[in-house]
């Protein structure tokens, strides 16, 4: 898989915030993660690197979300990863 670090942004989301061991529910976990994403800053990082990710068939979205390091959700497919993502991570940005 490509390097972690091209997606230091998502990831630091993935992990803090989509977390299962944060217990957070999708809803709630979706709210922090625009209010985070448009009061840090980076919010123009994270859609580049949203946009990288998505339009890179070599990035593994079921990687960036189950790892050795934390576990958002355990897609069957990179297809179902990858609709996952789009739906929690590039569709709240959306309007930001």
């Amino acid at each position: 898989m490509k390097d972690m670090n091209s997606f230091e942004n998502v990831v630091h989301m993935l992990r803090t915030v989509f977390n299962v061991d944060s217990g957070l529910s999708e809803d709630a976990a979706i709210k922090i993660y625009r209010r985070t994403a448009q009061s840090s800053g980076k919010l123009e990082r994270l859609r580049e690197e949203l946009r990288h990710g998505f339009g890179d068939p070599a990035v593994s979205w079921r990687s960036l979300l189950s790892n050795e390091d934390y576990e958002v959700f355990d897609a069957e497919t990179e297809d179902e990863a990858r609709s996952y993502a789009l739906r929690i991570l590039w569709e709240p940005l959306k309007g930001l």
